[in-house]
């Protein structure tokens, strides 16, 4: 039953998200064609056979596909020919019609790039009301850090506080994993300062890297760099029956100490408990401002991976609302800076893809990193099992991908067509229909590699 929602979960949350998405990015291309008078005749979203459709006054006609996969806007002078133009206007009481080719070459490059630019709005939109909302992060704390990793050669322990990456703020947990992926194909230096465990005194630390997280497409790039967040060893809950229910632990506990070895962290508690199964231990956990000490056996379990391990039956904290406010950051605005964060975080990561594509282009980063409408979905499902505001987050960035893929060079796409448009302007008069058919043959061409190739990377991911 859990699959089958599972399922259910990620295929409603892909279909609303693309709809959305795409639905704007044509939403954009409609609007502009009709305050230039072009004639509309079909707004569609998604592909194949159309199972809904309605015709507003102007007799446009708006229809859903089955496939939501992306959609388009037809203006007339696109794909009619002569004499399905005129058999229209006859049809029409001689009404006046437009085409987007009767329009000005400026008015036509307002149309096609009106797309694109509705997208970068959807994602103005979304961090507005993801900050007006307000968003619960973890600290930037270490809680682990890997041996042999970039951040045990920073020198970075258990406790300490991340202030600043190559010189930039850091502010949550999550933005060192934004900051650390702008850093992805690159050699040079990482600049880490920081403020240790229980010190006034912050340090800096700079790391070598070279053509760091080339194909390292599965693990985010925080993993990669050594740290993982910091979670106290508080417990939540407890299994019924278990070991440490057994003894007297009760949720609130935090285990401060186990078998003589200090404990900070869950990490640290999972760790210590994980090879000392069927023997007696001794655990100190604090409760109230005192310390209790309780002896008792962990219990043998077996991994799916076939590994032993000893674990006591507690639970750690599943939500950030339960942790204490010291490893948690609040960010909420009023509603211009709200405004102002919208445009700065639209900023962000416009900037970030255009730098992800052009590492892919000069192959400083791997082209295997390229995802398609499986992760997508994936991505979806996740989001909105983790709320609202992760789901707006996905949406802001897919939006901003949209829109800076559809301005693109390439024949068939927004960015394709502005460039013939300019090439017009500059011959002085119009492409010929056989260089157009070519160019839009090539697109087709260069988008379905794409698309062939992205399925194939989500595939490979799976299995």
């Amino acid at each position: 039953m859990e699959t089958i929602f599972n399922i259910l979960t990620i295929s409603l949350s892909f279909f609303v998200l693309i709809s959305v998405i795409v639905g704007i990015h044509e939403l954009g291309h409609f609007m502009a064609a009709r305050y230039f008078g072009i004639y509309v005749l079909r707004f569609k979203i998604g592909f194949g056979k159309t199972f809904f459709k309605w015709f507003d006054k102007k007799n446009t006609e708006f229809a859903l596909g089955i496939l939501p996969l992306g959609g388009y806007v037809q203006m007339l002078g696109e794909d009619l020919t002569t004499k399905e133009r005129n058999d229209l206007i006859k049809s029409s009481n001689n009404t006046k019609f437009l085409s987007y080719k009767d329009v000005s070459l400026g008015a036509r490059a307002v149309v096609t790039a009106a797309g694109p630019f509705a997208n970068f709005v959807l994602a103005v939109v979304a961090y507005f009301f993801i900050s007006l909302m307000g968003t619960k992060d973890l600290a930037p704390i270490v809680g682990g850090v890997e041996e042999n990793s970039l951040a045990s050669i920073a020198e970075l322990r258990t406790g300490d506080r991340i202030l600043l990456l190559d010189k930039k703020e850091v502010k949550s947990f999550s933005s060192i994993n934004t900051l650390l992926a702008s850093r992805m194909g690159e050699t040079g230096f990482i600049e880490i300062s920081y403020l240790p465990y229980n010190s006034n005194v912050s340090k800096t630390s700079i790391v070598e890297i070279n053509n760091w997280l080339y194909a390292d497409e599965q693990k985010s790039p925080v993993s990669k760099f050594g740290i993982s967040p910091y979670i106290p060893a508080l417990v939540a809950s407890l299994q019924k029956g278990g070991p440490a229910e057994i003894a007297g632990i009760i949720p609130g506990d935090v285990v401060i100490e186990i078998d003589g070895v200090r404990i900070k962290t869950w990490q640290n508690l999972s760790s210590e408990i994980s090879d000392k199964f069927e023997k007696e231990i001794s655990i100190i956990v604090e409760r109230s401002n005192q310390e209790l000490t309780f002896k008792f056996n962990p219990i043998k379990v077996v991994t799916n991976s076939g590994i032993e391990r000893g674990v006591i039956g507690v639970q750690r904290l599943s939500s950030l609302d339960d942790l204490p406010e010291e490893f948690i950051v609040i960010n909420k605005e009023n509603f211009l800076g709200a405004l102002a964060k919208a445009f700065s975080e639209t900023y962000k990561f416009t900037v970030l893809i255009l730098d992800s594509i052009k590492k892919m282009v000069t192959g400083s980063v791997s082209v295997e990193n390229i995802g398609g409408p499986i992760q997508i979905s994936m991505l979806a499902g996740s989001a909105a099992k983790a709320g609202f505001v992760s789901f707006l987050t996905i949406l802001a960035v897919l939006s901003i991908n949209l829109g800076i893929i559809n301005l693109l060079p390439i024949p068939i796409l927004d960015g394709g067509q502005l460039v013939m448009i300019a090439l017009e302007k500059i011959k002085g008069s119009p492409i010929s229909d056989s260089f157009l058919e070519y160019s839009f043959r090539l697109g087709i061409l260069l988008l379905g590699s794409l698309m062939v190739f992205a399925i194939f990377n989500d595939i490979a991911r799976v299995v």
